[in-house]
């Protein structure tokens, strides 16, 4: 799987390799933590092949709940009021 980085650097045509890997979501929080976050980012996200996947950084599938969930206007899941 190609890193977010490597892809915006792609986009932007030039970018500088970032210094430390991200270190996957479930070496950060641990593997139940890490499946939550994985399961509420597939309930809200709308992309084809959204980044909500235990092995990419947290903050990527966080951001993506954050976004997923800002794009509902009602039927939003309850854990969404955490994502504001």
């Amino acid at each position: 799987m190609t890193p977010a980085w490597v892809l915006g650097c792609v986009v932007l045509a030039g970018c500088a390799h970032p210094a430390v890997a991200a270190i996957s979501c479930d070496q950060s929080v641990g593997t139940a933590k890490a499946h939550t976050l994985v399961e509420q980012c597939l309930t809200v996200s709308p992309a084809t092949h959204p980044p909500c996947n235990a092995a990419n950084d947290c903050a990527l599938i966080q951001d993506e709940i954050r976004r997923g969930c800002a794009l509902l206007d009602k039927g939003k899941p309850a854990f969404c009021a955490q994502y504001r």
